[in-house]
């Protein structure tokens, strides 16, 4: 039964680090301050199930690192797991608003330098 925990805890754990990766990059990719765009609502939306799936996978590899630790005691699966997750959302739970702190960000409108303000209220004049 250890051997399957093991397994199960490397393939969650892996599987969760690719999720918060793809997550964060999907919003980290669209801050372009060139172009000064906000991030689509979208983007966010399935930026932060990518975060959220990523610490449920998380629980999971807790769970199994709890099950190890717990063996005299019988207690169901899904008690360890939500007990694991309790313990992931208190430690890395803020982590889910990233997306969202990316999106607050509103670029700010492109102003003109006052000298490039003056040389083109010349050019109109003439």
């Amino acid at each position: 039964m250890s051997e399957y925990l093991n397994l199960i805890q490397i393939i969650t754990g892996v599987l969760a680090a690719i999720l918060i990766f793809i997550g964060i990059f999907l919003s980290a990719k669209k801050l372009n301050p060139e172009k000064y765009e906000v991030i689509p609502v979208k983007t966010t939306v399935i930026s932060t199930l990518l975060i959220i799936l990523s610490l449920l996978s998380y629980a999971v590899t807790k769970m199994c690192t709890n099950m190890n630790i717990v063996t005299e005691e019988h207690y169901e699966p899904w008690a360890l797991y939500f007990a694991s997750l309790e313990e992931v959302i208190k430690l890395f739970g803020f982590i889910v608003f990233i997306p969202v702190l990316f999106r607050l960000f509103k670029p700010r409108s492109r102003k003109e330098n006052p000298a490039e303000e003056e040389v083109s209220a010349e050019k109109e004049e003439n």
